[in-house]
């Protein structure tokens, strides 16, 4: 064993290389580069995170990122303040146009349409609802078709992670599929929201359309080390 690896383990890591994939922020820029992504549609981006994080690893294209929910928009719309390249968008996603009640949680992050169930309120200790908001809800079809000039000329990362409401999402794309190269979608193994899909109906219908896993990236994890939550990046199966 080298002397650097040697070091790492003493002190509790491991040293490996990022075109190994060893993260999903290396798996994604990874993809990025080779397939060329140059708009990410950012559903479900809470304060702008994940947009943020793309732009420390190096992405310089096009975001456009969608948070519904009108006092957490007010940190999007903040973060991405002086960025002439990212887009900040008060609606959610899903399969149709309408207006929808979303469910505001003490955590951002734990926001979403539908309500938690035990298992969530056990675990996860800032899932409480605190209030109720209608918001607008569009199409990822919708958006493209109407807002993004030459969407069919675009190679597309499509992020989701609306808790508990990404299959809605998907289904909401399938019109402008072909245009989408790869989607990455927080998945849970455990459902932590009532009436929430099984994870198996999400990879079932990605598969349906010609989608391709490239990666599992576990995200939470019960005491035992049961997987919780993960995120599921999955690869447009006519550019693989």
């Amino acid at each position: 064993m080298k002397l650097h690896n040697k070091i790492a383990r003493l002190f509790g890591y491991e040293m490996i290389k990022r075109n190994k994939h060893p993260t999903l922020n290396s798996h994604l820029t990874n993809l990025i580069h080779l397939h060329e992504i140059d708009l990410v549609l950012d559903i479900g981006a809470n304060s702008g995170q994940f947009a943020t994080t793309l732009r420390s690893e190096g992405y310089k294209g096009d975001i456009h990122s969608f948070e519904p929910v009108s006092k957490t928009f007010e940190s999007l719309r903040a973060a991405c303040s002086g960025d002439h390249r990212w887009f900040a968008h008060n609606i959610a996603m899903g399969d149709a146009c309408d207006k929808k009640t979303v469910n505001v949680t003490e955590a951002s992050d734990f926001s979403s349409f539908l309500k938690p169930n035990d298992f969530g309120k056990e675990t996860f200790g800032r899932i409480k609802v605190l209030y109720e908001e209608v918001v607008e809800v569009s199409t990822v079809e919708n958006f493209l078709t109407t807002q993004v000039m030459n969407f069919d000329k675009r190679r597309i990362l499509l992020k989701i992670d609306t808790q508990g409401y990404d299959l809605e999402v998907f289904k909401g794309a399938i019109m402008v599929m072909e245009r989408i190269v790869c989607v990455l979608s927080e998945i849970s193994l455990i459902p932590i929201y009532s009436n929430m899909p099984h994870y198996l109906a999400f990879l079932k219908k990605s598969e349906e359309y010609g989608f391709v896993v490239t990666g599992f990236y576990p995200v939470s994890r019960k005491d035992n080390l049961s997987v919780m939550e993960m995120d599921c990046v999955l690869l447009n199966g006519q550019y693989a």
